[in-house]
């Protein structure tokens, strides 16, 4: 595991993104497929409804999931730029170190969950049909939070030494494991809601496992890993510094997701609610593979960047952005030609099909647009520049959606159907302040060529 990291300096960038970008758009897809199967299997095996409990508890899991992204990206974006230094020692003191965090941070949030569970259940809205689902699906998710923490942990680390086949697997496995046993208990043991959330846990400790053994495998087995540990709190503050901006994306989600759960609840009611929720975890599959090509792009790049290869840098974000809009023109098409047939696989509900069709042609009608969005943030996060990362993470839902979804529905009498109009006009707002701020730094990138 010292050399293999070379290759990402010296073979063809596009062979790069294309290899990496194979493998992580596979593992981020299966990612999302999770969620997209998740809701057909809870949609068919409990009732639609039992989806938009689900849905009411997004933005707390995108919370569970921004401290877990902030220790991966954090983590794995050191990591490449000590191996694009030949520091070794570093990048090994970086993973356990890594690994120790993600620890704390998963028990403080499941102590801090259970004992404010009821209140933020109030907070999230779970009332009515919605309460005993919402509040029994978190009673058993939340001791999965660990699990899916330290399986991405491992997935990012393998991921930025090279090794694409051991960061696909760890997810693969927890993966699978999510959806065949959502299938078995649901619909063979029948343990309802559950079952579902239980699978959550059972599957990321075994990839958890998995993880661990091939981390250890790889360098040599324990006492090589532990000989490189290096207590130093200046990794520490890297990781966080760097991985705030995907804690900052997270959070942001959530809040965004809050506001907008409410606003859909008081302007259309339950049908309206579940409809959205429907359809948030389809759209998570299209986003997901998105995030493939950003964490196919990330290694390659910090590397080269720390190593001062410019022309290889521009090239990682050339292809890269080239495969993520082509991903995203795909949301595109399926939103503006066939939504009302995607949607329809999930629900046959007739009222909370037309809404969740219409809801899903206003989120993907310039969904080719949101690769440029994330793979500006991701850049600036891949090359140690936390600040600008961590806005062009959280300006579009804190400054641009939440206002929109807070104001426009009012400004015309109260139509929950101008709420939908939110998504393009951010969208097309989003993709115009990426732009100018990533050409501006890629013009001024200062080394000289790879």
């Amino acid at each position: 595991m010292n050399s293999t990291s070379e290759f990402l300096g010296t073979e063809s960038v596009h062979k790069l993104i294309l290899k990496f970008g194979t493998f992580s758009v596979i593992t981020m897809l299966a990612t999302g497929a999770v969620s997209m199967v998740g809701t057909l299997i809870v949609s068919r095996g409990i009732d639609i409804h039992a989806v938009g409990a689900m849905g009411i508890l997004f933005p707390l899991i995108t919370v569970y999931f921004g401290f877990s992204q902030l220790v991966a990206i954090g983590s794995a974006s050191y990591i490449s730029r000590m191996l694009g230094k030949k520091e070794q020692a570093e990048a090994k003191s970086a993973i356990l170190i890594a690994y120790a965090l993600t620890i704390v941070i998963s028990i403080l949030l499941i102590v801090s969950t259970w004992i404010f569970k009821e209140q933020i259940l109030a907070f999230l809205g779970a009332d009515g049909d919605y309460e005993e689902t919402s509040r029994t699906y978190l009673s058993v998710f939340i001791y999965s939070i660990p699990f899916t923490a330290m399986t991405l942990l491992s997935s990012a680390i393998f991921r930025a030494y090279g090794k694409l086949n051991l960061s696909m697997l760890v997810i693969l496995i927890e993966a699978g494991l999510i959806i065949g046993l959502d299938a078995l208990l649901v619909f063979v043991f029948n343990t309802g809601i559950v079952g579902v959330a239980a699978s959550n846990g059972i599957a990321g400790g075994v990839a958890t496992i998995v993880g661990i053994i091939l981390l250890f495998k790889v360098n040599g087995g324990k006492k090589a890993l532990k000989s490189a540990l290096k207590w130093d709190l200046g990794i520490l503050k890297n990781i966080s510094s760097i991985g705030v901006s995907a804690l900052g994306r997270g959070l942001a989600a959530a809040i965004f997701a809050l506001v907008l759960n409410r606003t859909a609840d008081q302007l259309g009611g339950d049908e309206a609610l579940t409809a959205l929720g429907t359809v948030t975890r389809i759209i998570v599959f299209l986003f997901f593979a998105i995030m493939g090509v950003n964490q196919a792009m990330q290694p390659v790049l910090s590397y080269n960047y720390t190593a001062k290869k410019s022309d290889r840098v521009k090239a990682s974000l050339k292809y890269a952005l080239i495969y993520a809009s082509l991903i995203g023109l795909v949301g595109t098409f399926l939103g503006i030609f066939i939504p009302h047939h995607v949607v329809g696989v999930f629900t046959s509900n007739a009222d909370i099909l037309d809404d969740a069709t219409l809801i899903f042609r206003m989120q993907l009608v310039l969904y080719f647009t949101v690769g440029l969005q994330t793979l500006s943030a991701t850049y600036f996060q891949a090359i140690g520049n936390a600040w600008k990362s961590f806005f062009l993470s959280v300006f579009k839902p804190l400054l641009i959606l939440i206002p929109l979804v807070y104001f426009l529905p009012y400004i015309v009498e109260n139509n929950i159907l101008i709420l939908w109009w939110v998504f393009p006009i951010a969208d097309a707002l989003a993709t115009a302040i990426c732009f100018f701020m990533l050409r501006s730094s890629v013009k001024s990138i200062p080394f000289a060529q790879g």
